[in-house]
C-alpha cells in the first residue's frame, strides 16, 4: 500500500470509525436482533398457550432475556471497536503527516517566500515539492521490492 493510498484509508476510518470489527460487529448485531425478535414472538406465543403456567415459557423467556443480553454486549463492544478504530486511524494520520505539511517547515517556507517574493519563490518550491514526492514515492517503491 502506497503512502496516498495509506493516507486515505486513515482519513476514512478517522471520520467513519469503520473497520473490519465494527462491520462484523454490525452483522452480529443485526443477527441477534433479528433472533431476539423471534425468541420474542416465541415467547409471547408460548405465555398465551400456556396461560402463565410457566412450563415452557420460562425456558423461552430466560432465552429471550439472554439474547437480549447478548444483543446489548455486542452494541458495546462494536461501539467501543468503532471508537479504538477512530483513535487508532487518528493517531496514524498525526504520526504519518507528511513532511511538507509540518508545522515548522510551513512557517519556514512563509518567511522565505515573504522576504525572497512569492513570484520568484513560488516556481522553485513547487519544482522541489514535485521532486521530493517523487523520490520519496520512488525509495518507498526500492524498499517495498527489497522486502
Amino acid at each position: 500500500m502506497n503512502a496516498l493510498s495509506r493516507y486515505v484509508v486513515n482519513t476514512a476510518q478517522a471520520k467513519t470509525g469503520l473497520s473490519a470489527g465494527v462491520l462484523i460487529g454490525y452483522a452480529v448485531q443485526a443477527a441477534l436482533g433479528l433472533a431476539t425478535a423471534i425468541l420474542f414472538l416465541i415467547a409471547i406465543f408460548f405465555v398465551f398457550s400456556d396461560w402463565l403456567d410457566f412450563g415452557a415459557t420460562r425456558t423461552e423467556i430466560g432465552m429471550f432475556v439472554l439474547f437480549a443480553v447478548l444483543l446489548i454486549a455486542s452494541m458495546v463492544w462494536t461501539s467501543a471497536a468503532r471508537r479504538r478504530t477512530r483513535q487508532a486511524a487518528v493517531h496514524a494520520l498525526h504520526m504519518s503527516s507528511p513532511l511538507a505539511l509540518s508545522p515548522p517547515l510551513l512557517s519556514a517556507g512563509l518567511r522565505l517566500g515573504n522576504s525572497v517574493g512569492w513570484r520568484r519563490s513560488l516556481p522553485a518550491a513547487l519544482i522541489t515539492a514535485l521532486a521530493t514526492g517523487v523520490a520519496a514515492e520512488w525509495t518507498f517503491r526500492r524498499r517495498g521490492r527489497a522486502r
